[in-house]
């Protein structure tokens, strides 16, 4: 409830619910005028960098800390990252579903499975790096990401600072 209630605070639609994870969309505007596509797309970027920053917020104090007696910690990690990616409902008739997919979808997967790894709650790819700018977001280097056949940029969000 929570993810959803800042999702939707900028614009976002969750899509799906995955396990324990979730997965948002900022659906970009149909622009015929080429001019304006750079800032309508910027405009998506950014609210879905400032929503990672408000749910990571959000969240501080909800998580158990420290971790109940044998089990491992919760950490919240967010993978942020735009570019195309198809919607709709695939499947059978008798077992169609509602999703998203795409590079754009997997780049984000990647990057939530690197937040541990890299000890950066939230992790931006270089689709949503060139729309706003690098503005608060530190370079982690070039990683090759699993599934994918191009290494890809990836940035951390500056906690510290908003878009």
């Amino acid at each position: 409830s929570t993810a959803t209630r800042v999702v939707e605070s900028h614009a976002g639609v969750i899509e799906a619910f995955q396990g324990d994870a979730v997965i948002a969309v900022w659906y970009g505007d149909a622009i015929s005028d080429t001019s304006s596509k750079t800032q309508g797309n910027a405009n998506h970027a950014i609210q879905a960098l400032k929503s990672a920053i408000d749910l990571h917020t959000a969240m501080q104090g909800s998580l158990p800390d420290p971790a109940p007696a044998g089990l491992e910690p919760l950490a919240l990690g967010i993978g942020v990252e735009s570019g195309p990616a198809m919607a709709g409902s695939f499947g059978l008739a008798s077992r169609r579903t509602h999703m998203v997919m795409g590079r754009t979808v997997t780049i984000a997967s990647r990057l939530v499975g690197m937040t541990m790894d890299l000890a950066h709650p939230i992790l931006v790819g270089e689709g949503l790096a060139a729309q706003v700018g690098g503005k608060g977001l530190q370079s982690m280097g070039t990683f090759m990401l699993d599934g994918l056949r191009v290494p890809h940029h990836v940035y951390a969000h500056r906690m510290h600072s908003r878009p």
